[in-house]
């Protein structure tokens, strides 16, 4: 599975065929398709929470430039990352628009 490149008009939510269960201080996603578990830990479990609902890179960006010490262009570089690696897993949804 390839990295995609995700538009920035599209919204992106949590895929509906995964199981979400917190252990300590991390979320451990199981793919319901694959059956490979993944891990994410602070802004990832953010992120994570964020996506529940359909979102664009700028809308979670903007959320964690609120509520983190961090610069919006390197936010959402960091962001764009891990979606399209959370994409690549099938872990997302995208809904171009």
């Amino acid at each position: 599975m390839g990295a995609r490149t995700i538009s920035n008009s599209a919204f992106i939510s949590a895929a509906s065929d995964v199981l979400v269960s917190e252990f300590g201080e991390e979320l451990v996603i199981l793919n319901l398709r694959d059956g490979v578990y993944y891990g994410l830990e602070d802004v990832g479990s953010r992120i994570w929470s964020l996506l529940q609902e359909p979102v664009t890179i700028s809308m979670l960006r903007d959320a964690l430039v609120e509520e983190f010490d961090v610069d919006p262009a390197r936010s959402e570089r960091d962001v764009r990352a891990l979606l399209e690696e959370l994409a690549a897993h099938g872990l997302v949804e995208i809904q171009e628009r």
